[in-house]
């Protein structure tokens, strides 16, 4: 994966200088920025594949800049946050941010989520055209685009990968860990991260998304 540019936005310029050299060994292009606007002006210059960035940052915070980034870029985003921060945390995921690291972390295991969802973006951009249509939901696989009941319905791409395994497992019980394997492998969440995005998938879908819960096990997509 050489030649992949990859943003560390943090105020502390201590870790910034401990986490590039690891990433540059990885043999990523590596640039950095010290505030939420900074880092948006690198961004939109264009040749970002992917950004670490702290929740606590200056200017704006890290859920705001993920929350603009969404609005036009669809690489990945890695949280990094305090043990203490799990609401910011959960805010992030639901705006769009593909991952998280709480602090202190180990680096080489950073770098190894970086890789993780970078040949997850690879492999998703290599997906062949493909229509699903479940009930009144219309899937774009390749496009990675939902319409339910002919309205087009915004999805970050945790939401997306989620609702993909949903659908591979309709009307099958799937457990918690399952849909952690099967819709983000190579990526180090907890099994409680599903209910964040199930409750995500919910909101935006309403009706037209029939998941029922199933007591410590895990959760059905119904199909009529």
């Amino acid at each position: 994966m050489s030649n992949l540019r990859i943003l560390i936005v943090d105020d502390e310029s201590p870790l910034r200088a401990l986490v590039r050299p690891y990433l540059e060994a990885d043999g990523y292009d590596v640039v950095e920025a010290d505030s939420g606007p900074a880092a948006l002006t690198i961004i939109e210059s264009g040749n970002i594949d992917l950004v670490i960035v702290d929740v606590m940052l200056p200017g704006f915070d890290g859920i705001e800049l993920v929350k603009k980034v969404r609005e036009s870029h669809d690489f990945p985003i890695i949280l990094l946050t305090a043990r203490r921060e799990e609401g910011e945390r959960i805010a992030g995921l639901r705006l769009g941010a593909d991952d998280y690291v709480t602090k202190p972390f180990s680096v080489p295991e950073l770098v190894a989520r970086v890789s993780a969802n970078l040949r997850r973006k690879m492999a998703t951009n290599d997906d062949k055209e493909e229509l699903l249509v479940i009930g009144d939901i219309e899937i774009r696989v390749a496009e990675r685009a939902v319409r339910a009941h002919g309205v087009e319905v915004d999805l970050t791409r945790r939401e997306f990968d989620l609702l993909l395994a949903l659908v591979h497992h309709r009307s099958r019980v799937i457990s918690r860990s399952d849909l952690l394997n099967e819709a983000w492998p190579s990526t180090f969440f907890v099994e409680k991260t599903i209910d964040v995005h199930i409750a995500g998938l919910r909101k935006k879908l309403g009706e037209s998304l029939n998941v029922s819960s199933v007591r410590g096990v895990g959760y059905r997509l119904e199909v009529s």
